[in-house]
């Protein structure tokens, strides 16, 4: 089954999470939140009922849009869209590798300003050395992203158009948030 993005908003309809249509069903059926929009199209059926899928949906909590999770490599991964820090090249998941920009030996913290994605030549080249003493220039300033940012960049090959327009009804612009 193809699993379609659904927007969730807070109680101030503020965005912060993207689900599968399947868990905002789930959320619906629990009355654990508010459908705000169903897709035209995507139905999710059982063998005597269709059901509409969920678009937007308002959970019923305040959350800290600040707050982001602790870094894990796929978050980085996604994060820097599979791209080298270095090189630019991009690399698939089991190809790529993390790079610590202040190397761990000298104290170098597992943080999301200290992590980037490299493809294995350039972090094989930068070795223990920082990207100053290595000759090497990061094509970005590595940053702390939100969980909704890491959502839309996780989610963003499936955005559809009715998905698109829920985002720029409640004021997303998804291009700005994960270029």
């Amino acid at each position: 089954m193809v699993l379609h993005p659904v927007l969730v908003l807070d109680k101030t309809y503020y965005p912060v999470a993207i689900f599968s249509h399947k868990k905002a069903f789930l959320l619906e059926l629990l009355n654990k939140c508010e459908v705000l929009e169903h897709y035209q199209n995507v139905f999710l059926t059982s063998p005597s009922m269709k059901y509409p899928a969920p678009l937007t949906i308002r959970i019923p909590v305040l959350l800290r849009h600040w707050q982001t999770s602790a870094p894990t490599r796929r978050a980085i991964f996604i994060r820097d869209n599979f791209t080298c820090a270095y090189c630019g090249k991009l690399v698939k998941d089991n190809e790529a590798t993390i790079d610590h920009i202040i190397p761990k030996s000298r104290g170098g913290k597992w943080s999301w300003e200290n992590l980037v994605t490299c493809c294995s030549e350039c972090n094989q080249k930068k070795g223990g050395r920082t990207p100053q003493e290595a000759g090497m220039k990061l094509m970005f300033k590595p940053k702390r992203p939100s969980n909704f940012q890491i959502d839309l960049n996780r989610w963003k090959k499936r955005f559809n158009q009715e998905f698109l327009g829920a985002l720029s009804r409640f004021g997303v612009n998804w291009k700005e948030k994960i270029g």
